[in-house]
């Protein structure tokens, strides 16, 4: 079945379907908009795609702004641990 097709079925069994049927469609529609989870935190809280996506944004912002330390760097602070 096309794509067209196939909007037009579910749009009909949606015009056509009853409560119970309805409320099922919907909250299946809002599990399927959620964030999809790809991880989780020391803390258990979880981490999306999205959440991921911003972190190499600010990491890349950052880096770009000079703020970083290099390898050498690094390695001479953990000598002083």
């Amino acid at each position: 079945m096309e794509l067209p097709e196939l909007r037009e079925e579910l749009h009909e069994y949606i015009n056509q379907a009853d409560e119970n049927a309805l409320k099922i469609i919907y909250e299946m529609s809002k599990e399927f908009k959620k964030e999809e989870i790809v991880g989780c935190r020391p803390d258990g809280t979880s981490i999306t795609q999205q959440d991921l996506i911003d972190r190499v944004k600010l990491a890349s912002q950052q880096v770009k702004a000079g703020n970083y330390i290099t390898q050498e760097e690094l390695e001479k602070e953990i000598e002083n641990w």
